[in-house]
């Protein structure tokens, strides 16, 4: 065997070492890709890059960034000098270093300069002092709001401190929220969980490490039951979908007035034909029993319309659902049910983030991939964007109206892989079935919001619009009235 093969033999025994393919699946924090920083109108990359402090290991270091580090430092101080701590330095050091090889599995393509016995330390220290720091922050901010708070945050206020001072900690606030949720600057929830045990002496729950982050990004929402989250861009997801409200109350768990609706298709609720056994696995769906027809075998010719507009004109009713959750959308006869969601300047980074990490992340599903995807063939207008605002269905504040609405989706969604097995595009299916197969209804329907459309121009075209509206009633109800007056007995013809 020639050298070059024998090289691209062991190239090939070094491109899966069987210790990096252990690792895959505890990779949760990534790098992104250059395909999604492309992809980004503008090349706006600056959605994945914090702006405040760096968390973690991919921009510790970063120029802009170095300023925070020395406060990182006067955190682990604070902590370690709270009245309440249990712990030193060194035992805090010993009980992180248990979960070190966790951790720095955490991280995909992690630098060679934190890994190895020789760099165990370095990785240690940052971690400890990016914890500590977030923890301290994370606290500061409760404090605020705690009638005690204002005792602990006392001499910080006194000595003007530029971080943890009342004053300071609302400016520094925003900056640290939106840095917590860039999907390169995440710190794994474990090690929270590690150092506040080593504080109290004892491990906190679950809950009140997920509870924790959660209140610190202002989620109202906050999901019991759960596991751990892997980081707060994760539990952050979480607290956006139903997998969060699961074990609420029923009250709470409820999509719409009339409850948690399931999907229906038209062809079941109209023509009672075989129910469809529909089986879940990882977003990955197949169906049994009676299978539905294309949509393009009963009328190739008929273009079903995906814009909110469109639809409305079409007969659908937007009604807002009782929850927040991004995948709470039902189709139920002619009503599709959505949640009430606030857009702002926060929201092309925060969905961004959680595109990014859906797709990265193995076992992941994509439900906020599949709400932007539907909501983008809800709003191609700002006449779209106007409905949905006027039925509840969209909120926003910004600077550009609606057409920063239309920006906004059309943005999020380029080179974006539309994944046909989720339950939104199901959703949408059910849309273009109900749309297919109605077609008198939606015929008078659009009729007569043409109808209206050509004659509400002017108030002269409409009073004769309504003029003419009565003038067939009118005579229509004579015609009724004839028929029914009518006497078979003295219609008689006389005989000669």
């Amino acid at each position: 065997m020639s050298s070059w093969a024998v090289d691209m033999e062991k190239k090939l025994d070094d491109a899966e070492q069987p210790a990096k393919v252990e690792r895959w699946l505890k990779h949760c924090v990534f790098r992104v890709p250059s395909r999604f920083k492309m992809a980004i109108i503008g090349g706006a990359s600056c959605v994945y890059k914090p702006q405040t402090v760096s968390l973690g290991p991919f921009h510790h270091g970063d120029k802009d960034l170095k300023p925070m580090e020395e406060h990182k430092l006067r955190a682990v101080r604070r902590l370690l000098h709270r009245p309440n701590c249990k712990t030193t330095l060194a035992e805090l050091i010993a009980v992180v270093e248990e979960v070190a090889d966790d951790l720095q599995d955490a991280y995909m393509d992690l630098g060679q300069e934190w890994q190895g016995k020789e760099n165990r330390g370095k990785f240690l220290e940052m971690m400890i002092t990016d914890g500590c720091f977030l923890l301290e922050v994370m606290r500061t901010v409760a404090a605020m709001y705690q009638e005690n708070g204002s005792i602990f945050m006392a001499v910080a206020d006194k000595h003007g401190d530029p971080v943890f001072s009342k004053h300071e900690i609302q400016h520094i606030k925003p900056f640290v929220q939106r840095d917590m949720l860039m999907i390169e600057n995440q710190l794994p929830l474990m090690l929270f969980q590690k150092i506040v045990a080593a504080e109290e002496g004892k491990p906190p729950s679950t809950a009140s490490i997920n509870f924790m982050v959660l209140k610190f990004l202002e989620r109202e929402d906050v999901p019991e039951g759960l596991n751990l989250g892997l980081h707060p861009l994760d539990i952050y997801r979480t607290s956006w979908l139903k997998a969060g409200m699961k074990t609420r109350g029923d009250k709470q768990g409820q999509c719409h007035p009339q409850g948690l609706l399931k999907i229906k298709s038209w062809m079941h609720s109209c023509f009672k034909a075989r129910q469809h056994n529909i089986h879940r696995d990882r977003g990955v769906e197949t169906e049994t029993g009676a299978s539905r027809l294309p949509q393009t075998t009963m009328h190739p010719q008929r273009v079903v319309p995906r814009s909110a507009w469109k639809l409305s004109e079409a007969g659908i009713q937007f009604v807002p659902s009782n929850t927040s959750c991004l995948d709470d959308i039902d189709l139920d006869n002619w009503t599709l049910y959505m949640p009430k969601v606030l857009i702002d300047d926060s929201t092309a980074y925060k969905f961004h983030n959680m595109m990014v990490f859906e797709a990265m992340h193995v076992g992941t599903k994509n439900d906020v991939t599949a709400y932007v995807l539907f909501v983008k063939d809800l709003v191609d207008s700002t006449d779209d964007v106007r409905l949905l605002v006027k039925k509840m269905i969209l909120e926003h504040d910004l600077a550009d109206d609606n057409a920063a609405v239309v920006r906004l989706f059309n943005g999020l969604t380029k080179d974006v892989y539309k994944n046909r097995k989720s339950q939104l595009c199901r959703v949408h299916d059910d849309l273009v079935h109900h749309y297919t197969n109605h077609r008198t209804r939606v015929n008078m329907y659009e009729w007569w919001a043409r109808l209206r459309s050509k004659y509400s121009k002017s108030p002269w075209t409409a009073l004769a619009l309504l003029t003419v509206v009565l003038l067939l009633v009118g005579d229509i109800v004579q015609s009724v009235h004839a028929v029914l007056g009518y006497d078979p007995k003295k219609a008689k013809p006389k005989m000669d």
